[in-house]
Protein backbone atom coordinates (compact mmCIF):
# COMPACT_ATOMS: atom_id res chain seq x y z
CA UNK A 1 0.00 0.00 0.00
CA UNK A 2 1.46 2.95 -1.47
CA UNK A 3 1.90 6.42 1.62
CA UNK A 4 -1.30 7.87 0.03
CA UNK A 5 -3.74 5.48 -0.15
CA UNK A 6 -2.44 4.51 3.82
CA UNK A 7 -3.34 8.24 4.14
CA UNK A 8 -7.11 7.92 2.59
CA UNK A 9 -7.42 4.85 4.96
CA UNK A 10 -6.39 6.00 8.64
CA UNK A 11 -8.15 8.84 7.55
CA UNK A 12 -11.54 7.15 6.67
CA UNK A 13 -10.59 4.97 9.78
CA UNK A 14 -10.92 8.14 12.02
CA UNK A 15 -14.18 9.26 10.62
CA UNK A 16 -15.99 5.90 10.79
CA UNK A 17 -14.78 5.33 14.61
CA UNK A 18 -16.72 8.32 14.94
CA UNK A 19 -14.29 9.56 18.66
CA UNK A 20 -15.86 11.74 21.02
CA UNK A 21 -14.54 15.37 21.21
CA UNK A 22 -11.03 15.60 22.78
CA UNK A 23 -8.48 17.81 24.14
CA UNK A 24 -6.15 15.61 26.40
CA UNK A 25 -4.63 11.58 25.37
CA UNK A 26 -6.46 10.85 28.80
CA UNK A 27 -10.33 11.75 27.49
CA UNK A 28 -8.80 10.21 24.21
CA UNK A 29 -8.88 6.92 26.38
CA UNK A 30 -11.15 7.12 28.64
CA UNK A 31 -13.92 7.93 25.79
CA UNK A 32 -12.62 5.16 23.78
CA UNK A 33 -12.68 2.55 26.58
CA UNK A 34 -15.94 3.22 27.53
CA UNK A 35 -17.08 3.21 24.14
CA UNK A 36 -15.39 -0.47 23.88
CA UNK A 37 -16.23 -1.42 27.50
CA UNK A 38 -12.75 -2.28 28.26
CA UNK A 39 -10.34 0.45 29.94
CA UNK A 40 -7.53 1.64 28.61
CA UNK A 41 -4.75 2.16 31.88
CA UNK A 42 -1.72 4.63 30.65
CA UNK A 43 1.41 3.12 32.32
CA UNK A 44 4.30 5.30 32.48
CA UNK A 45 7.75 3.71 33.24
CA UNK A 46 11.32 3.99 32.38
CA UNK A 47 12.63 3.12 28.70
CA UNK A 48 16.03 2.55 28.50
CA UNK A 49 17.91 3.78 25.83
CA UNK A 50 17.61 1.77 22.37
CA UNK A 51 14.21 0.00 23.90
CA UNK A 52 10.87 0.45 22.13
CA UNK A 53 9.34 3.31 23.76
CA UNK A 54 5.61 2.58 23.50
CA UNK A 55 3.53 -0.72 23.55
CA UNK A 56 0.27 -2.20 23.95
CA UNK A 57 -1.22 -4.89 25.93
CA UNK A 58 -4.77 -6.49 25.97
CA UNK A 59 -5.74 -8.00 29.36
CA UNK A 60 -8.93 -9.89 30.48
CA UNK A 61 -10.69 -6.87 31.71
CA UNK A 62 -8.52 -3.96 30.27
CA UNK A 63 -5.84 -2.65 28.03
CA UNK A 64 -2.97 -1.17 29.06
CA UNK A 65 -0.65 1.11 27.08
CA UNK A 66 3.08 1.39 28.24
CA UNK A 67 5.16 4.66 27.65
CA UNK A 68 8.40 6.31 28.80
CA UNK A 69 8.36 8.10 31.89
CA UNK A 70 11.00 10.80 30.97
CA UNK A 71 10.46 12.64 27.57
CA UNK A 72 8.11 15.43 27.05
CA UNK A 73 3.85 15.24 27.44
CA UNK A 74 3.40 15.94 23.85
CA UNK A 75 5.89 12.83 22.90
CA UNK A 76 4.06 10.79 25.49
CA UNK A 77 0.67 11.32 23.69
CA UNK A 78 2.43 11.08 20.28
CA UNK A 79 3.16 7.48 21.76
CA UNK A 80 -0.11 6.64 23.29
CA UNK A 81 -2.18 7.70 20.07
CA UNK A 82 -0.03 5.10 17.90
CA UNK A 83 -0.39 2.31 20.33
CA UNK A 84 -3.82 3.47 20.25
CA UNK A 85 -4.12 3.47 16.08
CA UNK A 86 -3.02 -0.18 16.78
CA UNK A 87 -6.11 -0.89 18.52
CA UNK A 88 -8.08 0.75 16.19
CA UNK A 89 -6.34 -1.09 13.08
CA UNK A 90 -6.89 -4.43 15.08
CA UNK A 91 -3.34 -4.98 14.87
CA UNK A 92 -3.45 -5.94 18.31
CA UNK A 93 -3.58 -10.26 18.89
CA UNK A 94 -4.83 -11.24 22.36
CA UNK A 95 -1.84 -11.34 24.60
CA UNK A 96 -3.07 -13.17 27.96
CA UNK A 97 -1.49 -16.46 27.01
CA UNK A 98 1.86 -15.05 25.75
CA UNK A 99 4.76 -14.22 28.53
CA UNK A 100 5.05 -10.25 29.09
CA UNK A 101 8.65 -10.36 27.80
CA UNK A 102 7.64 -12.20 24.38
CA UNK A 103 4.96 -9.21 23.97
CA UNK A 104 6.89 -6.77 24.90
CA UNK A 105 9.47 -7.90 21.84
CA UNK A 106 6.68 -8.40 19.57
CA UNK A 107 4.50 -5.75 19.97
CA UNK A 108 6.97 -2.84 20.96
CA UNK A 109 7.33 -0.49 18.19
CA UNK A 110 11.07 0.87 17.11
CA UNK A 111 11.07 1.56 13.13
CA UNK A 112 8.51 1.28 10.56
CA UNK A 113 9.84 -1.09 8.22
CA UNK A 114 6.23 -3.15 8.86
CA UNK A 115 3.72 -2.11 6.88
CA UNK A 116 1.17 -2.25 10.15
CA UNK A 117 3.42 0.03 11.43
CA UNK A 118 3.87 2.62 9.24
CA UNK A 119 -0.20 2.24 8.94
CA UNK A 120 -0.02 3.23 12.97
CA UNK A 121 2.19 5.99 12.89
CA UNK A 122 0.17 7.79 10.40
CA UNK A 123 -3.22 6.99 12.67
CA UNK A 124 -1.69 7.45 15.37
CA UNK A 125 -0.48 11.11 14.24
CA UNK A 126 -3.71 11.54 12.81
CA UNK A 127 -5.01 10.77 16.61
CA UNK A 128 -2.35 13.08 17.83
CA UNK A 129 -2.69 16.16 15.74
CA UNK A 130 -6.06 16.15 17.32
CA UNK A 131 -4.79 17.29 20.85
CA UNK A 132 -5.00 20.00 22.47
CA UNK A 133 -1.35 20.77 22.84
CA UNK A 134 0.59 24.32 23.36
CA UNK A 135 2.28 25.37 19.80
CA UNK A 136 5.24 25.08 21.56
CA UNK A 137 5.59 21.80 22.76
CA UNK A 138 3.59 20.25 19.54
CA UNK A 139 6.89 21.90 17.45
CA UNK A 140 9.19 20.22 19.54
CA UNK A 141 7.70 16.59 19.88
CA UNK A 142 6.99 16.34 16.17
CA UNK A 143 10.84 17.13 15.78
CA UNK A 144 11.98 14.79 18.63
CA UNK A 145 9.73 11.93 17.00
CA UNK A 146 11.16 12.15 13.85
CA UNK A 147 14.64 11.99 14.82
CA UNK A 148 13.27 8.99 16.84
CA UNK A 149 12.06 7.08 14.24
CA UNK A 150 15.03 8.05 12.05
CA UNK A 151 17.13 6.62 14.14
CA UNK A 152 15.00 3.54 14.95
CA UNK A 153 15.89 3.80 18.88
CA UNK A 154 14.54 5.86 21.79
CA UNK A 155 16.09 8.80 21.88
Amino acid sequence: MGLRSARRKCRALLEQADLPPYSTVRELCDGLGARRGRPIVLVARETPLGERSGQFEQHLTEDRIHYPLHTSEAHQAHIICHEIAHLLLAHIPELDALDPEVARLVLGRSHYADPAEEQAEILGTLLWQQLALAPDEAASASVVTSLEHRRSRHV
